[in-house]
């Protein structure tokens, strides 16, 4: 018996579904639906083009599905710094930065100034990029978070638009 998965990997220029099989222990992959990810420019920042991406991955789930084969899961992975913040209704909060907008360098000297590197690293175990996500949310405006009701990955965040449900 074949398993078929699906996955939508957002990279960071590109974005593919994927369909696994699974059969007697090994593994095929396929792509189904490649198209481009690159960020926006918005009010003179970068951002992730959400409602654009997730079209593309409607446009891959519809190919997908045309095969007609029974689908064990779907996920998504993306790189791993860059997030959403949803308000209460479960609706994003735009604008979604990407990890290459600058303003994550005024992150890096508010975190600076209250805590130190070898603090950080300690805590984290990351190393210094400050496009981490600790420096992208330090250069938020704090009336931002708090209007946040939850905050999800940009992968978690594509799994809550496939499925309803905002896990981390």
């Amino acid at each position: 018996m074949t398993t078929h998965y699906l996955a939508c990997d957002l990279g960071a220029e590109s974005g593919r579904l994927m369909l696994g099989s699974l059969a007697d222990g090994r593994l095929a992959l396929e792509e189904i639906h490649r198209f481009p990810n690159a960020p926006i420019k918005a009010d003179g920042s970068l951002c992730w083009d959400v409602p654009r991406l997730f079209e593309e991955l409607k446009a891959g789930l519809k190919k997908a599905a045309a095969r007609k084969l029974l689908i064990a899961g779907i996920s998504t992975d993306s790189w791993g710094v860059d997030y959403l913040l949803l308000d209460a209704q479960g609706k994003i909060m735009s604008p979604t930065f990407h990890y290459r907008d600058a303003r994550s360098t005024r992150g890096v000297a508010r975190v600076k100034a209250v805590v130190d590197w070898p603090a950080v690293f300690d805590e984290t175990g990351i190393q210094f990029m400050p496009l981490n996500t600790i420096y992208q949310l330090a250069a938020e405006p704090t009336e931002r978070l708090a209007g946040a009701a939850q905050m999800l990955m940009i992968a978690d965040a594509f799994n809550y638009f496939l499925s309803g449900a905002a896990r981390i």
